[in-house]
């Protein structure tokens, strides 16, 4: 068998299936990263300024995008995005013993 270092003609061709399908996803990655690219196309000043945050990567830009968009006139003062994007945990704490706190899932319910 295979973990005695026999590769029998099943094992090579497990081998290849799997060798395959890791292609097959590599390239519907490569897809859907040019599909996210050119639907980001008309909001590359806004995914740079949020790309410039530490803490912030390209993908992350893209998600902030996707999820809030950019007009920013919808929320309140600039704690509301931060608060709904679970940027701001809260802080409790109770007779100075600091209790767990966690960030918010965004609007996902």
């Amino acid at each position: 068998n295979a973990m005695n270092g026999r590769i029998r003609r099943h094992h090579r061709d497990m081998l290849r299936y799997h060798w395959e399908h890791m292609g097959y996803l590599e390239e519907t990655i490569e897809e859907l990263e040019k599909q996210i690219d050119q639907l980001l196309s008309p909001y590359r000043k806004e995914v740079e300024l949020l790309d410039g945050i530490p803490g912030v990567n390209k993908a992350a830009a893209a998600t902030f995008v996707a999820e809030m968009g950019v007009d920013m006139s919808v929320f309140k003062s600039a704690k509301h995005p931060a608060s709904w994007a679970g940027g701001s945990p809260g802080n409790y704490e109770s007779a100075g013993k600091k209790k767990t706190s966690k960030t918010t899932q965004g609007n996902k319910a």
